[in-house]
């Protein structure tokens, strides 16, 4: 009879501790500070930029009077996703990389539109003010719709584009995801939309990379403190559900037919997310020519997986492409 009492006040106390939790992340405990986490990660070569009234996250690195290369980020991350690579290519180029909106530290956008077309036109704005006119495009995931629309509203800048993650048809709704994930998105969603620990990123990680692939806490750490910026959850909401519709209400990957210039798949099997195939995805280049190189051992991140495979690679086409 004691210890059945014992047990029912302790999960009272475990109940009344989780609730005041729940209560005090929904009402802004477990969200970051923006200036603390500008300190941290818009550091070294990191400048603010405002286009069309968003403040956006910018970093230019490597020669002046160098090839320019633009290198786009996925979802859920930011432009930190391409450091190792970028490390790798600023010595023969100008590496430029942005928080595409509605990631990283780029800024609320006070048009409240979070979508691939509106990412492409900030993109626009972003490099006529930095003054680039002609540059590679190299993007990953849903970069590779932001720089296929951009090439598509905005003809005649990029000079050769290069995919990893290409998603020409809605991502895989079939997978199977790590069951962490799969028992712990619903209840977020409905009880703490605007937040997730850090546990959640790194399992994501895990979840979509090859076994043995160990996060690192800096990886981890990035993608956890800029999501839990105030309201960053529910922008990329916005962005998401823009994209779903536009992937049941039209032919997304039409897009690519509107590429005439080098194209780069470097394509990594080991990913389940992308619904087509490499083959697949070629042939959606009607009017381009393409390269294709296959990564049987590399997931849905390969420029954190292997970079210095992924970025030897980019770098002997981007050596072809811009030269001359």
């Amino acid at each position: 009879m004691k210890a059945g009492r014992i047990a029912l006040a302790t999960l009272g106390a475990l109940a009344l501790l989780g609730g005041g939790t729940v209560l005090a992340l929904r009402a802004g405990a477990g969200a970051t500070d923006r200036a603390t986490l500008e300190k941290r990660w818009a550091d070294g070569p990191s400048r603010f930029v405002t286009v069309d009234g968003v403040r956006m996250h910018v970093r230019e690195e490597g020669p002046v009077g160098a090839p320019v290369v633009v290198l786009l980020h996925g979802s859920i991350v930011n432009l930190h996703e391409w450091d190792d690579v970028a490390a790798i290519l600023k010595d023969k180029y100008r590496i430029v990389r942005f928080d595409w909106s509605p990631y990283g530290l780029t800024g609320p956008d006070p048009s409240g539109v979070y979508s691939t077309p509106r990412a492409a036109q900030l993109m626009d704005g972003l490099m006529k003010q930095l003054g680039h006119d002609r540059f590679a495009v190299v993007a990953t995931s849903n970069g590779s719709n932001v720089a296929l629309e951009y090439n598509r509203a905005y003809p005649g800048h990029a000079r050769a584009m290069a995919f990893s993650m290409l998603p020409l048809e809605r991502p895989s709704q079939t997978r199977k995801v790590d069951w962490r994930l799969s028992w712990s998105l619903p209840v977020f969603k409905s009880v703490l939309p605007g937040w997730r620990p850090h546990w959640f990123w790194r399992v994501m990680l895990e979840d979509t990379t090859p076994p043995g692939f160990e996060p690192t806490e800096r990886m981890v750490d990035q993608i956890t403190e800029m999501n839990n910026l105030p309201g960053a959850l529910d922008r990329q909401a916005q962005y998401i559900q823009a994209n779903v519709k536009a992937f049941r209400t039209s032919d997304v990957g039409a897009v690519a037919e509107s590429v005439h210039v080098p194209v780069l798949l470097q394509w990594c099997s080991y990913d389940d997310v992308i619904s087509q195939g490499a083959q697949a995805s070629v042939a959606r280049f009607t009017n381009a020519p393409v390269t294709l190189i296959e990564y049987p051992d590399l997931g849905h991140f390969p420029m954190w997986e292997k970079p210095a495979k992924f970025a030897r690679d980019l770098d002997a086409w981007l050596g072809k492409v811009t030269s001359g």
